[in-house]
């Protein structure tokens, strides 16, 4: 038997259950298009080399980008919010491979109807998913309403709203998002 390499590609997956690349690519992805003897070949090989998909070259070879958008309270350089800024652009840089982008947004904390115009606007923009410090509940509620019916994942920064449903668990569903968010 060929000697298996340390880092075990789909093509050798491929060779040891006998099938094409496409057919270990539609398992490995839960596609359709796969006979069940087929199926079952993949999958035992998987098993055995206790295969799991390298994430990061997926999300590179994927080539999607992603456009998340910031919702924060206007602020002074220096100021609290600066260094959220910054951690957002850190987070941005080290991501980079995977074609991600931030715009940042901000409201005047002092005029609950600024959050709402720059709320809607990020709507209109149909973010990927959008990191938000929420005012008071009623206009952050408004928001996230709006955000979990179009499926837009988000996350608060800096403090929860009781009243406010909690960030949604979509969130979580793609490891880009999932890391970019918690850097910050």
């Amino acid at each position: 038997m060929n000697k298996l390499p340390q880092r075990i590609r789909i093509k050798d997956i491929a060779r040891l259950a006998n099938v094409s690349v496409g057919t270990v690519d539609r398992v490995i992805h839960g596609r359709s298009g796969v006979s069940e003897a087929s199926k079952k070949k993949v999958e035992e090989i998987l098993e055995q080399l206790d295969y799991h998909p390298n994430m990061y070259a997926s999300a590179l070879a994927s080539n999607k980008k992603y456009n998340f958008a910031c919702l924060l309270p206007m602020h002074q350089e220096g100021e609290y919010w600066t260094a959220i800024e910054n951690g957002i652009y850190d987070a941005l840089n080290d991501y980079s491979d995977f074609h991600i982008s931030a715009a940042l947004s901000y409201y005047d904390p002092y005029d609950y109807h600024s959050f709402v115009e720059e709320g809607n606007k990020i709507l209109n923009t149909q973010p990927d998913g959008l990191l938000l410090a929420p005012t008071i509940a009623e206009y952050t509620t408004i928001l996230t309403r709006s955000l979990e019916e179009r499926d837009i994942p988000y996350i608060y920064i800096d403090s929860n709203v009781k009243e406010a449903p909690p960030p949604s668990p979509f969130l979580a569903s793609t490891l880009i998002k999932a890391d970019i968010l918690q850097r910050v």
